[in-house]
């Protein structure tokens, strides 16, 4: 009798496992928060005597049925991993929600998933039969300027960026062999140097620390453990700035009135949990800022401002609830500011350091309406002060502000049809008014610029032009 018991209670349990493994089929869907923009992130889960295939779609993106290359399922933990996109979710099943961490390229942003059921994507009302795809084929023979091939490839070089004085440009750009190779251009001379070589790791990402020093990301053999690096723009003196076993860093922030310092992300302490600290990218000197110990209720981002002060921080609550805390001047604690659910937004973007008040910030927000726009806050007062800029159709993806010109606000931006910006300083009008009238019809972009805003790196876009990098000159206006 307690033979058959344990037997029964053996396959009870294993049909439970079946169970909650089962659930993880299906599509499911969120929404990360990307400096402020909503972007939606679909996952097409599906099983076969125990083995799970997944796909992704980024509708936003026009990305639709993106491989994943691992899908892992434990229990009620799910990994997901994108190797070639340098994408890995990890969640946790409850019901029909999974809540979990979305990384990509050292960047770690909360996204909680809901089960839906998926329709059939685009219009099914185009060719679709044997003969009408057979008739599109056809037109593929003959001699044509471009081919397919051509139209789905990608440039050999990207990722511009300026350096903080302007002197240099870098970029990737892939070899013969497909390696992804780190450049440094002299923008006077025209001189190009090779800065950091790709060799059998891939470089997941890079930037401009200082003057003299770039940043890059890289794993080892794929296994999504990513350390931060640091080189010369000759080459020289490469560094493991994270040399710890199965941990992995992102760049929080770089501090740019402290040339070799930047803040980072990394779970050294607990392999669960992620906590900031504060890096000498010359000594590899780390320095713990805050301690993240609540495992069931994680610390999902870090507030800081530009010197490098911790002011707030955002803990995943529930898996659904997000609760964002600021520090109190007085006591020095951390108080409650805002709790939100999952599917609301309320995003400290920027401090609005031209007030006199240091509690004012721009806020991206929709907790009063159904389009997201930006406010300013008194997050002391924990009260709105005014709107700062909203749009009657699309949602507000981001503002610029000008560290130069005292943190004056440049431009907002958001997604409509297409990018667009909405100048606001007297500089910006001038670069908008000149670009459109040089490129009509093209869309643009700020990609970047020096510290001192004399120089900005632009790209020019349209429906025909995949991009063109133009250099715009503040004081000629060229």
């Amino acid at each position: 009798m307690n033979h058959l018991k344990i037997y029964f209670t053996v396959i009870a349990l294993f049909m439970t496992l079946l169970s909650v493994n089962a659930q993880f089929q299906g599509d499911w869907k969120g929404e990360i928060d990307v400096q402020g923009m909503k972007l939606e992130i679909i996952f097409h889960i599906t099983e076969d005597n125990g083995t799970y295939t997944s796909t992704m779609d980024v509708p936003m993106q026009g990305a639709a049925g993106l491989p994943v290359d691992k899908t892992e399922v434990s229990g009620q933990e799910i990994t997901l991993s994108l190797s070639s996109f340098q994408i890995k979710y990890s969640g946790t099943l409850a019901g029909d929600t999974i809540s979990g961490n979305f990384e990509q390229a050292g960047m770690e942003l909360p996204l909680v998933l809901q089960k839906f059921v998926s329709t059939l994507p685009g219009d099914t009302t185009l060719p679709s039969s044997e003969e009408e795809l057979k008739k599109l084929a056809d037109l593929d023979q003959g001699t044509y300027k471009y081919s397919v091939a051509d139209y789905f490839a990608r440039p050999k070089a990207a990722a511009f960026q300026l350096s903080p004085d302007g002197k240099y440009m870098s970029y990737m750009e892939k070899d013969s062999d497909n390696k992804n190779h780190v450049y440094v251009k002299n923008v006077a001379t025209g001189e190009v140097i090779r800065a950091i070589e790709e060799e059998d790791e891939l470089i997941r990402g890079y930037g401009w620390i200082n003057n003299e020093r770039l940043y890059y990301l890289m794993d080892q053999g794929g296994n999504e453990n990513y350390h931060i690096y640091a080189a010369n723009i000759d080459g020289s003196n490469v560094k493991d700035l994270t040399p710890f076993e199965d941990v992995t860093a992102s760049i929080v922030n770089l501090l740019k009135d402290q040339k070799d310092y930047i803040i980072i992300s990394m779970n050294k302490n607990n392999k669960q949990i992620f906590e900031p600290f504060k890096l000498n990218v010359v000594t590899g000197e780390l320095t713990l800022l805050y301690e993240n110990s609540d495992v069931n209720n994680p610390i999902q981002d870090y507030i800081f401002d530009k010197d490098g002060n911790m002011r707030g921080y955002v803990k995943l609550v529930n898996g659904i609830e997000m609760e964002t805390y600021y520090k109190d001047k007085n006591s020095q604690d951390f108080k409650l500011l805002k709790k939100t659910n999952w599917d609301d937004t309320f995003y400290i973007t920027a401090f609005n350091y031209r007030s006199s008040n240091p509690d004012e910030a721009y806020v991206v927000t929709n907790l009063d309406s159904d389009k997201i726009k930006i406010v300013l806050y008194d997050l002391a007062k924990n009260e709105q002060i005014k709107e700062v800029y909203s749009h009657p159709v699309y949602d507000i993806s981001g503002l610029r502000l000008s560290r130069k010109r005292n943190y004056e606000l440049d431009a907002f931006q958001y997604q409509g049809e297409k990018l667009e910006i909405v100048p606001v300083s007297d500089l910006y009008k001038k670069m908008d008014a000149t670009i459109r009238t040089q490129f009509p019809g093209k869309q643009y972009y700020i990609v970047d610029h020096d510290d001192d805003e004399n120089t900005f790196l632009v790209a020019i876009q349209s429906d025909k032009l995949y991009g063109t990098y133009y250099q715009y000159d503040v004081k000629s206006g060229q």
